[in-house]
């Protein structure tokens, strides 16, 4: 299992990225964290986050999840043509990414596509966050406006799912570095680490990189 795990965009790291990737370096963004935004916003944002993707050596093709909401197989099926050596989710909100990867059934390719080593995924904040398995720990315990967030993903897709991916046992906690998230970045550590749980706290230029067995924090 090969993951990139940064609190935004790729960090100070992404020749990391690309060693992680290897030749294949078609890569499919997941922008859906960011279905609260008006259209214009959600264009200048994603299109800053592909710049940076494009200036780091990787060929990016965004892609929308909405599309295959109740249609796994044709997502499926899109996925395995289009052969990905990278899938990397966009930071934004955190429980509409969840619920979009569910309705559309990329959390399962996710995996499948893992734990056969036919990709890399990577994240940045809340795509970072997605990596974990019970995201109703971030619910109780991080970030500005977490309830807020959770009725915006409701008033987007009319449900809410909070299952993450569940490929890693610790939580990341990003933007330890920003004003604005720092302190629910230590609360989240506070609490996190009250349910036994493993807070990985990221500020900014750090990322955490998972290969095979192996899992560093570059800071």
């Amino acid at each position: 299992m090969r993951l990139y795990l940064a609190s935004d965009v790729l960090g100070d790291f992404s020749q990391e990225l690309i060693k992680l990737v290897g030749d294949n370096r078609k890569t499919l963004f997941i922008t859906n964290a960011r279905d609260y935004k008006t259209p214009e916003a959600r264009l200048e944002s994603v299109g800053g986050d592909i710049k940076s993707f494009t200036e780091a050596g990787l060929d990016v093709t965004e892609l929308d999840l909405k599309s295959y909401f109740n249609k796994p197989d044709k997502l499926r099926d899109y996925v395995q043509t289009f052969n990905p050596g990278l899938v990397f989710c966009a930071g934004g909100n955190l429980f509409l990414l969840s619920t979009a990867l569910k309705k559309s059934g990329m959390d399962d390719i996710i995996r499948e596509g893992l734990a056969s080593d036919r990709f890399v995924y990577g994240g940045y904040s809340a795509g970072s966050m997605s990596a974990s398995k019970d995201l109703t720990n971030y619910n109780d315990s991080y970030g500005t406006n977490k309830v807020d967030r959770y009725a915006e993903a409701m008033g987007t897709y009319g449900e809410v799912c909070t299952d993450g991916l569940g490929i890693i046992d610790e939580y990341v906690c990003p933007h330890a570095d920003r004003d604005k998230f720092a302190n629910s970045c230590t609360k989240a550590i506070k609490i996190l680490t009250e349910r036994s749980l493993t807070p990985i706290a990221l500020s900014d230029p750090e990322v955490y990189v998972v290969n095979g067995i192996a899992k560093q924090t570059y800071k």
